[in-house]
């Protein structure tokens, strides 16, 4: 199974109240980016990064190990991954990850990417339980318990936010899905949410009505796929980072 691994790195990163770029936070010693690319690049060689002004004087550390998707604004995740669609492949399995994911191993893209092949789905979330509060989206099921929709925190019911299973961001898709749906996504992601930020979690949503079948892998170890958005999370990614390195 050949496979394309798309990183988006372009946000701001304001929740992190600093002058460095968020992805560019280092958790031991090496930036989250590099992490995340060091990562990927033990799947595939096959790398896009979507950057934006924010990493532009970084990218020297990372030109030579992949193809570069420039994203002029940030509109969010669905926009991001648009942005790059002239380098997208057709013919490859592919996996969209976060600059802000600097925990995440190979074996559990792997396994993302083994779950999406033996399911025969269009596109496979990597979600992970959760007990505690959080602000990350949460998996909606349908009464027959088949995927549904994945319901970004800040548009959830209270009822909703009781929901475990917790979206981590990171998704695989079949050959073909991404470009087929990405512009359809980005209309239903207007169309349905009072934001104007494009999530890329909508096209679970807008493959299900198209017909595809959407699925999910739950990771076994929730603490290696959760992303950093603040000072806190970045203690917490170093620390996890050092008791599993020594």
């Amino acid at each position: 199974m050949e496979k394309q691994i798309i990183i988006l790195a372009a946000g701001k990163g304001s929740r992190m109240k600093s002058d460095l770029p968020k992805v560019m936070h280092k958790v031991g010693k090496k930036s989250m980016l590099e992490r995340v690319m060091d990562n990927a690049l033990a799947v595939t060689n096959d790398i896009i990064l979507v950057y934006s002004d924010h990493i532009k004087q970084y990218l020297p550390l990372f030109e030579h190990k992949c193809k570069l998707s420039y994203q002029q604004e940030q509109l969010g995740t669905a926009h991001a991954v648009w942005t790059a669609k002239p380098l997208i492949r057709d013919d490859v399995h592919t996996a969209v990850l976060y600059g802000d994911n600097p925990l995440i191993i190979p074996q559990i893209i792997t396994e993302l990417f083994q779950h999406l092949q033996t399911s025969n789905a269009a596109v496979d979330a990597l979600v992970f339980e959760h007990e505690k509060p959080n602000a990350y989206g949460r998996i909606l099921v349908d009464t027959d318990g088949n995927f549904k929709r994945i319901v970004e925190f800040k548009f959830a019911t209270e009822e909703e936010k009781k929901i475990k299973l917790c979206n981590s961001g990171i998704m695989a898709f079949a050959p073909g899905i991404l470009n087929k749906y990405i512009e359809a996504c980005m209309d239903h992601a207007k169309n349905s949410l009072d934001n104007k930020e494009l999530y890329l979690t909508e096209i679970i949503e807008v493959c299900r009505n198209y017909g595809e079948k959407v699925t999910c892998y739950t990771s076994k170890n929730h603490s290696l796929v959760i992303g950093v958005n603040t000072q806190e999370e970045l203690e917490i990614a170093n620390e996890i980072w050092s008791t599993q390195n020594g």
